[in-house]
């Protein structure tokens, strides 16, 4: 993988990793925030930023593993985890498959869980999958149209996991559920969710919280799933540092 490193000497280690169609140049203002408390890595998690996809349909359970063997060939661990989004999901199955690697989690606006849907937006949905099968049934192999049709009916990272040639492994993370996992998590555990977040809600925050043990969550009224990041880059980092703090 693709990194940069912020911070040098035997400081305790921190890692960054970015959201869907993302790179590691998100975290820079946090890592940075962080000073001389820590040895910071920003990655670009493989498909992104500057690091190859895959070989493979990988789901986020092979990007934990692909990031534990990563960070045990280097000798780095136990770290703190600090994942956005997509990088909050592979956070949540690290913490799991490989616990003696991660001494605390920090997840911002983090993926992973099913999204809360009324059931008048489960019934929306539905109507909706059936229109754009019907339509593009309808277009066969004309595929202007059917890339038309998905632009109408599917959202931003759906249209872009193509563009991006990760179109099959953006499916399986969407289409996944750590719930049951959730519990088995015993680290220490950050939840940081904008109130305005469309993205990622805070109501999967709270439904988190209520599965992680040791964790706790914090709602930023006024940020959303992007400018959490960077206008709350410095509570970020405060959290990083209370993990720091209790883990040495």
């Amino acid at each position: 993988m693709n990194f940069i490193e912020i911070g040098e000497g035997d400081k305790p280690s921190v890692v960054f990793a970015h959201g869907w169609a993302r790179s590691h140049h998100d975290f820079i203002p946090a890592a940075e925030a962080l000073g001389g408390v820590a040895k910071s890595m920003l990655v670009d998690l493989p498909g992104f930023g500057e690091t190859p996809r895959p070989d493979g349909a990988w789901d986020t359970a092979a990007y934990a593993d692909h990031v534990a063997g990563f960070l045990t060939e280097r000798n780095i661990g136990p770290i703190v985890w600090i994942g956005h989004s997509f990088g909050g999901r592979v956070g949540l199955r690290l913490a799991v498959r490989h616990p003696d690697l991660v001494s605390g989690l920090v997840i911002v606006a983090g993926a992973g869980i099913p999204r809360p849907r009324s059931a008048w937006s489960r019934l929306r949905t539905g109507f909706r999958r059936t229109q754009f099968r019907v339509f593009s049934a309808m277009a066969g192999g004309d595929k202007r149209r059917r890339a038309n049709l998905e632009k109408s009916y599917g959202s931003p990272d759906y249209v872009q996991s193509k563009e991006l040639g990760l179109r099959d492994i953006f499916i399986k993370a969407v289409n996944e559920d750590q719930s049951p996992d959730l519990p088995k998590i015993r680290t220490r555990t950050e939840l940081l969710y904008g109130g305005h977040d469309e993205e990622t809600p805070v109501a999967m925050g709270r439904r988190m919280a209520e599965l992680i043990p040791n964790s706790r969550l914090t709602v930023f009224p006024v940020f959303d799933h992007f400018s959490i990041l960077y206008r709350g880059h410095n509570v970020i980092a405060q959290r990083a540092r209370s993990l720091l703090t209790e883990t040495m």
